[in-house]
């Protein structure tokens, strides 16, 4: 349990700690923009599995868990496509591409979340723990990295979704 907590404390100081550094690479237009893009992202990706993949940890044995994470799979995927249409309408209304970053978004964090509730099945809590740091405090690195190359609200967008995918990697440790 402490390791957990160590982790979350850690993950949350970072993005606190580098904020005002972020907010000197970004122009406010950026942040607004990301700000809008971020919920909208977060909000699919909480429904993506259906939250089917809160029964894991409950799962009373390896088919039953191994069954829900193909249910998860399945839902997921139809929810990135769902996306990806929402996606290219909203970048064809507005004439900006960031929009089609959102089945990217929608898919890492739904993954996230299924990866997360996996990792807790098989008490991997180490693991959690690190992989909080690696989510919010890589994203937030990442968003630093960007902004250095000046990569605007693309950047904004693209480091959490990478953060996500390290996340899930480290997930995937054993240990």
């Amino acid at each position: 349990m402490l390791t957990l907590l160590a982790g979350g404390a850690l993950a949350q100081a970072l993005p606190l700690l580098l904020g005002p550094w972020l907010t000197r690479l970004y122009r406010p237009e950026d942040f607004g923009v990301y700000h809008l893009f971020a919920p909208l992202a977060a909000n699919a990706a909480v429904v993506a599995c259906a939250r089917y993949e809160f029964a894991l940890p409950l799962a009373q044995g390896e088919a039953e868990a191994s069954a829900l994470r193909t249910l998860c799979l399945r839902l997921l995927a139809l929810t990135v496509m769902l996306s990806g249409a929402a996606a290219v309408a909203w970048a064809l209304s507005t004439g900006t591409l960031w929009p089609l970053w959102l089945p990217a978004a929608v898919g890492a964090l739904g993954l996230l979340s299924l990866a997360t509730l996996n990792a807790t099945r098989a008490q991997r809590f180490r693991g959690l723990a690190v992989a909080r740091v690696v989510q919010h405090g890589g994203g937030a690195l990442l968003q630093g990295a960007a902004g250095l190359l000046q990569a605007g609200v693309t950047g904004l967008i693209v480091a959490p979704i990478a953060a996500a995918l390290a996340t899930e990697a480290t997930l995937s440790w054993p240990g």
